[in-house]
């Protein structure tokens, strides 16, 4: 352990004495709470160091979407010592005050600034990064067998032909949302707040209707049309699965599906519109400190000794099919695998805003995504009427 990145001070004196301390000295517990289905991974990698130092490790499946529930759970003196969230909590952790910093014990050393910047708010990071998310582009390879895209004119001409000669009945499986139309937004010139270095510092600066989406908006309209997006509008991705459609927008939780139905595809990053590539949402999943915790002194313990560890970031990224966070853990994933193609795009990629507006966002951008699947506006009025609602909501002049 390199002490002097830990800060000094009481914590690292706390630190130091932890290292020589025997099982039975340590004896204590901590709770900890993990998105539902990754028992198994948090447990077994916990497993060792509960065993060395005494302390139980009670990993306990409570956390999905949002903030677990903290802001209500935390005061009352209801939440574990430590929980898992994706990074675009943050803001809203932050200002409701159930969440302490870990400034002086994240080692910053050990991820890309990208993967901080997801984690930090206010100058400070809160949570200790484990895995890295994003979206990606499947090419089913038995209606495309030359393989990913290359362009995003390769990728049009390919699906619009497959349409038109009945072997495919749409053309990009994916839910119309601003989460999974991230990168074709991106591409058109549409952003949500001013991102500056993967840092959103301009919550007044909105580019849902910025002048070069504006001026693009149409080509979204003609696209729905050709079929070439779903006007379903569903989480449904049988098409694709089911060979009748060339291409879906996929998350790695969509792997262990696409590899029970049996189809051969392959993962690659999405093309964009004007020339190289779309960037999607990149997502950090970290563990944060509870304020009201009852055992902090043995939960920063933890993050430093088993959650930052290499081991630990891939043993819990290999269970989920998601990147390792931590770069020592990173550098071991295969670049062929189908991880190792998610990772290679999620470089690219911007972390998704996690200032606290935007709950705001998703409500007024989502609506107008739907409103312009169902037909109800075209794609610019759509994502006028969300600028405008979102800069209302917001107090923005």
């Amino acid at each position: 352990m390199k002490l002097h990145r830990l800060g000094v001070g009481l914590l690292g004196v706390s630190l130091a004495f932890f290292g020589s301390m025997a099982p039975a000295q340590a004896a204590g517990s901590i709770t900890v709470w993990v998105n539902s289905g990754e028992e198994a991974p948090y447990k077994a990698a916990s497993a060792a160091w509960s065993a060395k130092t005494g302390v139980s490790v009670n990993i306990v499946a409570k956390c999905g979407l949002g903030d677990c529930g903290m802001s209500k759970l935390g005061p009352a003196g209801a939440g574990p010592d430590l929980f898992t969230a994706s990074h675009d909590n943050t803001g809203s952790l932050v200002k409701s005050g159930v969440v302490t910093s870990l400034s002086s014990v994240v080692n910053k050393a050990s991820y890309p600034s990208a993967v901080l910047s997801g984690v930090t708010f206010n100058y400070q990071q809160w949570g200790i990064p484990i895995a890295v998310s994003n979206i990606a582009l499947a090419t089913n390879l038995s209606l495309v067998p030359a393989g990913a895209p290359k362009s995003w004119k390769e990728l049009e001409s390919t699906a619009t032909s497959l349409i038109s000669s009945g072997k495919a009945n749409v053309g990009i499986v994916t839910h119309l949302d601003g989460y999974f139309m991230q990168p074709f937004f991106d591409s058109l010139g549409g952003y949500v707040f001013a991102n500056k270095n993967g840092s959103y510092t301009n919550t007044k600066q909105v580019g849902l209707n910025s002048k070069a989406l504006a001026k693009n908006a149409a080509l979204m309209d003609s696209w729905l049309d050709k079929k070439l997006f779903d006007k379903a509008n569903t989480y449904d991705g049988s098409n694709f699965t089911n060979g009748k459609a060339p291409y879906s927008v996929v998350g790695p939780w969509s792997i262990a599906g696409l590899d029970k139905a049996g189809i051969k595809y392959q993962i690659s990053s999405i093309p964009s519109i004007n020339g190289g590539t779309a960037r999607a949402f990149s997502g950090v999943t970290a563990v944060y400190l509870n304020r009201f915790a009852k055992n902090k002194f043995l939960a920063k313990q933890y993050l430093v000794e088993v959650v930052q560890s290499a081991a630990f970031s891939k043993a819990i990224t290999t269970a989920n099919n998601s990147y390792p966070a931590n770069i020592e853990a990173a550098s071991s994933i295969d670049p062929n695998s189908v991880a190792g193609k998610f990772g290679a795009y999620g470089a690219v990629c911007i972390p998704m805003p996690n200032v606290s507006e935007m709950n705001q966002v998703w409500t007024y951008w989502n609506n107008s995504f739907a409103d312009w699947a169902s037909g109800k506006a075209k794609f610019g009025a759509a994502m006028e009427s969300a600028s405008k609602n979102l800069n209302k909501a917001l107090g923005n002049s």
